[in-house]
């Protein structure tokens, strides 16, 4: 095992913390772009039903 010095250890941490930050925020971001997906299909949808119950 490596031994790092005391400015390289800091430094070291500093990078695990910050990719398990930026690992959150694509998990986050791909889950606003789901749900952002899903509005669409479900608005479009209920569009259409509205539309179709209109014209009968």
């Amino acid at each position: 095992m490596k031994i790092l010095a005391r400015k390289d250890a800091m430094n070291h941490y500093k990078d695990a913390i910050n990719r398990r930050l930026y690992k959150g925020l694509i998990i986050v971001e791909t889950a606003i772009h789901r749900v952002s997906c899903l509005n669409r299909t479900v608005l479009g949808v209920v569009e259409q039903r509205s539309i179709s119950k209109l014209i009968e």
